[in-house]
């Protein structure tokens, strides 16, 4: 169980460090949208693990790249804590969700709550229009990262020895 645990904090850990420093190069800077992976991360283990423990990933996950970029302390934690316990309500013990489709759909899902809410906070107080906030960023980004998480289903799934 604490093996697993350790896997997970590897892996935030890891995606938080490439986010913050190679996303650029899969970014489209004209347009200001580049994928959140560390989202995708979160949105699998909410669904592996359920709720509560996707909270806690996703507040720790959002902490630590708030501390990386190092302005909002606090934004990413909090929105990325909603949308893992949002999207944590998907487990279930035979893991359906964390199928190929179904899991596309949780991840843009899960980045469309996130972003809501980061984006939302944000831009409080300037004159970008709640509409312009929505298509120009939030459904947009949220869209690109659902896209990137086509890499989980490309993956090969380990199988059990004895299992066709």
């Amino acid at each position: 169980m604490t093996l697993s645990y350790a896997k997970y904090a590897v892996l935030i850990i890891v995606l938080a460090l490439v986010q913050k420093t190679f996303v650029w190069l899969i970014s489209f800077s004209s347009l200001n949208i580049s994928p959140d992976l560390v989202i995708i991360a979160v949105a699998y283990i909410a669904i592996k693990e359920g709720k509560i423990f996707g909270c806690v990933t996703g507040f720790l996950s959002g902490l630590l790249l708030d501390l990386l970029s190092g302005s909002f302390i606090g934004l990413l934690a909090l929105s990325y804590t909603i949308a893992a316990f949002v999207i944590g309500h998907f487990q279930n013990e035979s893991d359906k969700y964390l199928g190929k489709y179904y899991f596309l759909l949780l991840v843009f899902i899960t980045s469309l709550i996130g972003n809501f809410v980061f984006y939302s906070v944000y831009f409080q107080g300037t004159v970008i229009t709640f509409t312009d906030i929505m298509l120009k960023f939030v459904l947009v980004s949220s869209a690109y990262t659902a896209l990137m998480s086509l890499v989980y289903i490309f993956f090969p799934k380990k199988r059990a020895i004895g299992t066709a």
